[in-house]
C-alpha cells in the first residue's frame, strides 16, 4: 500500500512542479506584455490570452498538489480549536466530499474538453487559439485532485505518515 501511495504522491508532486513552471512562464508572458505595451507602445495581441490559458492550467494542475501539502482552503481557526480526534473525523468526512467533486470535474470537464476537441473550437481572438488544451486541464486537474484525495484518505485510514 505504501508503494502505491508513494507512486500517487510522485505523480501529484510532479503536477505541482509543472504548475510552478507554468507560473514562471506566466511571469515571463506578463512581463513581455507590459514591456511591449508601455515601453515599446506596441501591445502584443497574444499575451493576454496566453496568460489566461496559463492561469487556468496553473489553477487546475496545482489543486492536487495543494491538497497533498495540506494547503487547501479550510477554516483553521475552528479546526485548530477542536480535539485531534474530531479533526481526524472531519478529515475522514472531507475526502468523500472531495471525491464527489472530482467525479463532477472529470465527467463534466471531460465532456467540455471532448466537445472542444472534436469540433476544433477556437477562441474569438485575433490569434484564434484552440480551446481544447485549456479545457483539458479541467479533467486532468480533477484526476490529480482525485489521486491526492485517495492518497490522503489511505494515509489517514492506514495511519501512514505524510513524508513529502
Amino acid at each position: 500500500m505504501k508503494k502505491i501511495i508513494k507512486t500517487i504522491d510522485s505523480i501529484v508532486i510532479a503536477s505541482g512542479y509543472l504548475a510552478g513552471f507554468l507560473c514562471l512562464l506566466l511571469v515571463v508572458v506578463v512581463v513581455y506584455g507590459v514591456f511591449t505595451r508601455y515601453i515599446l507602445r506596441a501591445p502584443s495581441d497574444w499575451t493576454m490570452e496566453i496568460s489566461q490559458y496559463l492561469f487556468c492550467g496553473i489553477s487546475l494542475l496545482a489543486t492536487g498538489y495543494a491538497l497533498l501539502q495540506g494547503s487547501h482552503v479550510r477554516i483553521d481557526l475552528v479546526r485548530n480549536s477542536l480535539s485531534k480526534k474530531i479533526q481526524k473525523r472531519l478529515d475522514l468526512v472531507q475526502y468523500p466530499i472531495i471525491l464527489s467533486l472530482c467525479i463532477v470535474l472529470i465527467w463534466m470537464g471531460g465532456e467540455e474538453f471532448w466537445g472542444a476537441f472534436i469540433s476544433n473550437n477556437r477562441s474569438e481572438s485575433v490569434i484564434g487559439m484552440p480551446l481544447w488544451p485549456v479545457w483539458s486541464t479541467i479533467p486532468i486537474g480533477g484526476i490529480l485532485l482525485l489521486l491526492a484525495a485517495i492518497s490522503g484518505f489511505f494515509k489517514l485510514i492506514f495511519k501512514i505518515e505524510n513524508k513529502l
